[in-house]
């Protein structure tokens, strides 16, 4: 009896190791999840008593215009940011690896904005936007071209919202194929340049089929991350110009807490909880096939 006991506690000793842990994550993210759920089912505004709807909430959404001119946009924003900004982390990194004089300092340099709050670095690019004395477009005017707005132009607004999330990101990008490309074994590189190999072929051959557990962690996080950008919308555009730079997660802001329908706030939440599951699962599925999981 005394051993089965014994065997007993000890089976439970890791899960009390693990008790403070999942309790946080059950109060500030399962709950949460759950109440959002079940707010989703409710018609409830500021000042009205919820009233139950089941799936009233999600047809309202579903139906509505705005909300998918916001998932346009939100999927032409997470795109362009996701594919342009990995690529340059790809190239920033593979510079980065190499023996490069003061290697330790760029790296460090890279990675600041990252760790900055998006608010302090939003306003210094909302400066640096800025159409009239902003350092952007005064450069390009004195190139010969002419002044472009940037976020005060319904066209050039989403473009600088990519251009300072691809910045943002950079760093954070940068670093996770650095860590990549550390755990490629310098034999395997050796070896192609004994053969011969190019930069060009070595790279093509060797070192992007290694890296391709790296670069869909890269596509996934920078997928879900963007999709729920907000802060920097925020701080920028505030969803302008003409809901230009109006996305999913801002569109479920202006629902929620500045029109005050809660319940269907808590339904576009959900919408994109579910979305974002299955483009992520979508990802996983086609990219299988190329990922080399066993290097």
């Amino acid at each position: 009896m005394t051993n089965s006991k014994s065997r007993v506690m000890s089976g439970l000793v890791p899960y009390l190791y693990l008790t403070p842990a999942l309790v946080v994550l059950a109060v500030f993210v399962f709950l949460p999840a759950v109440l959002v759920f079940l707010i989703s089912l409710f018609r409830w505004s500021y000042g009205t008593n919820p009233v139950w709807t089941g799936l009233g909430q999600y047809a309202l959404v579903l139906g509505s215009a705005s909300f998918w001119q916001s998932a346009w946009i939100s999927i032409v924003f997470a795109g362009g940011t996701v594919i342009v900004g990995t690529a340059l982390a790809l190239l920033v990194a593979l510079g980065l690896y190499g023996n490069v004089r003061g290697r330790g300092v760029l790296r460090t340099l890279y990675f600041v904005p990252y760790v900055m709050p998006v608010v302090a670095t939003a306003t210094v690019w909302l400066w640096i936007f800025q159409p009239q004395y902003g350092i952007l477009d005064q450069i390009i005017t004195r190139l010969g071209g002419p002044m472009l707005g940037w976020v005060q132009s319904p066209s050039l607004a989403l473009v600088s919202l990519m251009i300072y999330t691809i910045w943002y990101t950079l760093g954070f990008t940068t670093l996770l194929f650095l860590a990549g490309l550390t755990n490629i074994s310098p034999e395997v590189l050796e070896a192609a340049r004994v053969d011969g190999a190019g930069g060009l072929t070595t790279f093509r051959r060797m070192i992007w089929p290694l890296l391709s557990p790296t670069t869909l962690f890269v596509l996934i996080v920078n997928t879900i991350s963007t999709f729920q950008s907000f802060t920097q919308i925020y701080a920028l555009t505030r969803g302008g110009p003409l809901n230009a730079t109006t996305t999913v997660t801002y569109y479920l802001y202006e629902t929620a807490f500045q029109y005050f329908h809660f319940g269907q706030g808590a339904a576009v939440g959900v919408v994109l909880f579910i979305f974002l599951s299955i483009l992520t699962g979508v990802e996983l599925l086609v990219t299988r096939r190329w990922v080399e999981f066993g290097q």
